[in-house]
């Protein structure tokens, strides 16, 4: 194995333990890192080793926390949210859509809602945004906005990921319209009984997140004139911002 993919492997191994140790409900040891992501012990535990020495993790116990290296890493680039705007400008927002509103953003591949305002959707679909879980970009309106409008070497490693090469295509033949209209829809992609449309956030000029309506899918004709009039007020109040 050359320097380079091995390099690679450790970063994304790293990356999964720091996610699953963010993630648990009791701080995980070497051993059950290891088990949970069907890692070898012997690797785990030098990643373990190697993440507590910088700071990315702290013992707690025999389990592991988050460090303050994240935190840290923050401060130094003044890194906050990852958009400018706070929960109160997100409540606005959804009052001025007469929607619930979430917030979105690309991490890694796939899709993270970051934050929601206005009345909560069913337990189901509430969980997706509160527990922040991950959803394939292809699936989600918000997704395939991202991939459209972002960083164009993170959409192009997104969708290098993605092992569906018909649903890469049928994707890349939409793009153009995406990137037109600026505006995204999932219309029963991620849930057969949902559809949801995503417009941009800008900050400086670039689309740093996804801001989404989901509303009940009728029918496979159905394009919910009601969810596309609330876009469009969601547009005109993000537009009118200072």
């Amino acid at each position: 194995m050359s320097g380079s993919v091995a390099s690679a492997r450790a970063v994304g191994r790293a990356d999964r333990i720091l996610e699953l140790v963010a993630t648990a409900g009791t701080p995980p040891s070497v051993t059950a890192v290891a088990r949970a992501l069907d890692l070898p012990l012997s690797s785990t535990a030098d990643l373990l080793r190697e993440l507590r020495a910088t700071g990315w993790v702290r013992l707690r116990g025999r389990g592991h926390v988050l460090g303050h290296r994240p935190y840290v890493l923050g401060l130094l680039a003044g890194v906050g949210p990852p958009t400018a705007l706070t929960h109160t400008d997100l409540d606005a927002l959804s009052r001025a859509a007469r929607a619930p509103v979430a917030l979105a953003v690309l991490v890694g591949g796939q899709v993270r809602y970051v934050d929601h305002a206005g009345p909560r959707a069913p337990g189901r679909l509430q969980r997706v945004t509160d527990d922040h879980r991950p959803r394939p970009p292809l699936r989600t309106a918000a997704g395939r906005l991202l991939l459209a409008l972002g960083d164009p070497e993170e959409s192009a490693r997104a969708l290098a990921g993605v092992d569906d090469p018909p649903a890469v295509t049928a994707y890349l033949a939409e793009r153009p319209e995406i990137v037109r209209t600026r505006l995204a829809r999932s219309d029963g992609l991620a849930d057969p009984a949902i559809r949801a449309v995503a417009v941009p956030v800008e900050q400086d000029g670039e689309t740093v997140a996804a801001a989404v309506l989901t509303g009940t899918r009728r029918g496979p004709a159905d394009r919910s004139v009601t969810l596309d009039r609330a876009a469009a007020r969601l547009v005109a109040a993000l537009a009118a911002r200072p």
